[in-house]
Formats: C-alpha cells, sequence, structure tokens
C-alpha cells in the first residue's frame, strides 16, 4: 500500500492509506481507501478526490463514492470506497511493459487455486447475451483472443481467437439451443501506423455437427482504420477480405461473399454504435447492427453494458445461411 500525505484532506491525527490498483481497469472496478487515526481522540475527516499511481505506471484521481464527513474512533480505521474520477495522466513507463513479461495471475475460488497469464488475454467480438421476442430468441456469444508469445518480438503479434455463438429458442417449452456456431481464428495483427492496425489469418468456421456438417476455411486481411473527432468520440472505419479454402462450405460463398464493411461511432466510457455489412456488393447481404452504453455511467461500480443488437439479412447463424430473417434483442454485454 502506498500512504497519502494529503495534509488538506484530513485532520493531522488521520493517516490516509489507499490499496494501489493493478491498473487503470482495475482501478475502474472501485479502490479500497482506510483512514488511520493515529491520535487519541475521536477525529472528523472529510473525504477528498486523491491523486494515486497504479502498479503499472499510471497517475490517476480517483474520488470518493460517499463524500460525508466520517467519524473515526482513536486508533481505529475507516474504509470507504473510491472510483476514478479523471482520465489517467500519462507517465513513461520504465522499462516498457511490452519488453517485460509479466507472471501468472493466481485467483482463490471456491474450487481452489486457478492461475493464468490473464494480461495477454484480450477483447475479440461482443461477448454478450441479448434477448428477443417470438421466434427471435436469445443470442449468446463468448469470444477472446490470446497473445501467446506477448513482448516475444516478431512474435508479439501473434493471436489465437475462439468464438462462439449460440441461438437459444427461448420461446419453445424446452428452451433448446437450435444452433451454434464454432469460430476459431489464428492471426497477425499490427499497428501499421497510430490510426490503422491490420491483421492477415486463418478463420474456421462449423455448426459442429457430424450429420449435416458445414465447415467454412477462410484466409483473410482486415483493417481497422480511426479517426477521432472530439470529446472522446471517435469514428472506425473495418472493411474485411477472404478467400474460401478447402471443402465443405456447399454453396456459403454465394451468400457469405468475399468482403465485408465495419463502421463505429463512439465514446470512451460511452455510447457505442457499430454495424457490420457483409457482402454488400451482392444480392444475398446480411447487415448487423450493435449499440452499447456502459452501467458503470448509470449504476456506480457495474463493469457490464446495456447492448442492443439487430440483424438483418441471410445467414445470422451459420445453420440458416439459405434463410433471410430479421431480429432484434436486448440484453447485456461484458465486451464490446
Amino acid at each position: 500500500m502506498i500512504a497519502l500525505a494529503l495534509l488538506l484532506a484530513a485532520p493531522p491525527q488521520i493517516r490516509i492509506v489507499a490499496e494501489p490498483p493493478e491498473s487503470v481497469a482495475a482501478a475502474g472496478q472501485g479502490v479500497t481507501v482506510f483512514l488511520l487515526n493515529e491520535g487519541s481522540t475521536v477525529a472528523e475527516a472529510e473525504p477528498h478526490i486523491l491523486d494515486v499511481i497504479t502498479a503499472d505506471g499510471a497517475a490517476i484521481e480517483i474520488a470518493p463514492l460517499d463524500a460525508t464527513p466520517v467519524s473515526v474512533p482513536p486508533g481505529g480505521f475507516r474504509k470507504l470506497r473510491y472510483l476514478i474520477a479523471s482520465s489517467p495522466i500519462p507517465v513513461p513507463p520504465s522499462p516498457s511493459p511490452s519488453a517485460v513479461p509479466s507472471g501468472e495471475t493466481t485467483v482463490a475460488t471456491a474450487t481452489g487455486r486457478a492461475s493464468g497469464f490473464l494480461d495477454r488475454f484480450e477483447p475479440h467480438a461482443p461477448i454478450y447475451g441479448a434477448f428477443g421476442l417470438g421466434s427471435d430468441g436469445a443470442k449468446l456469444q463468448f469470444s477472446l483472443a490470446v497473445r501467446p508469445f506477448d513482448g516475444a518480438g516478431a512474435l508479439d503479434g501473434v493471436r489465437l481467437a475462439w468464438t462462439q455463438t449460440m441461438f437459444w429458442a427461448i420461446d419453445q417449452p424446452s428452451g433448446p439451443f437450435r444452433s451454434t456456431t464454432y469460430s476459431p481464428e489464428v492471426y497477425y495483427q499490427r499497428a501499421l501506423r497510430d490510426d490503422i492496425v491490420g491483421a492477415v489469418g486463418y478463420a474456421h468456421d462449423s455448426n459442429g455437427r457430424d450429420a449435416g456438417s458445414i465447415d467454412v476455411n477462410r484466409l483473410f486481411a482486415s483493417a481497422s482504420y480511426a479517426v477521432p473527432i472530439g470529446g472522446d468520440w471517435r469514428v472506425e472505419v473495418t472493411p474485411k477480405l477472404w478467400t474460401y479454402v478447402g471443402t465443405g462450405y456447399r454453396d456459403l460463398d454465394r451468400y457469405w461473399g468475399n468482403w465485408s464493411l465495419g463502421a463505429a461511432i463512439g465514446q470512451t466510457d460511452g455510447l457505442r454504435i457499430a454495424a457490420s455489412l457483409r457482402n454488400p456488393a451482392g444480392s444475398r447481404r446480411a447487415g448487423e447492427v450493435f449499440a452499447s452504453y456502459p452501467l458503470t455511467r448509470i449504476g456506480g461500480g457495474t463493469g457490464l453494458y446495456v447492448f442492443g443488437q439487430a440483424f438483418s439479412g441471410y445467414g445470422e447463424a451459420i445453420d440458416d445461411y439459405r434463410r433471410r430473417s430479421s431480429s432484434a434483442r436486448l440484453g447485456i454485454a461484458f465486451t464490446r
């Protein structure tokens, strides 16, 4: 822990101690601050904004969830909860985090201790659960990418990703999962400029079945171009091209085409609207729109997003690639 000598924030006999968060992201979940009374009488303290340094070297301001003055008994303490009050202040890294691979993260759980190199995982496609009316049912998606060679020079750009999309027929009595699409990927990603990130790789999509199997393998290239437009807002454009390899995908190429175009507008810690159009020049197009808003802006430390999703066109599920449909759903997202 680090002591904060902020005499303007508390009486002389009060010492303020904060648990330094591991990162800015961790600070977003809340920071615990202790008010220690080192005197012999009861002391009144008024919580104030504090400056702290995260374990990975970012300087941030944190503010109390409740700024009501508190009484601290002699020789005792009070525990308060703080949240980030401002954007992080850049601090020169020493040394660069990418040059020094970090160790594993270990968590004690009710089923035993679990470990992993969690700092190597990153969001890929959105992780969400969205629910619609009638036959729209529910759409659940899990997606993560991992950097297996983080900080290893040229191999640093390698990514392994897994996306699983499930369609749950909640309108039916037994609530079956009517379709699931499994999508592993391996690709190489690099920042081409400060505003452009490119990738090339291999993607596999399958319905995971023996009878009635649909499998498609593609080699792809994609790029994302981001333009700040002020006030933490930015616009992104993401074209993606692919070619089919191997067999098993039947006539799916006539429906998916060979490219897609994505676009998004959003604000850091605010509203984000994203859309993608698959096979835009073909007669069998498919479009999907996502809208999200962080619940931290509504409910304090809730690290989730209000999430809306709508689809129109061919093949929302790989099993239904020949069928045109439209759907709209609302739910919660963990990443966006």
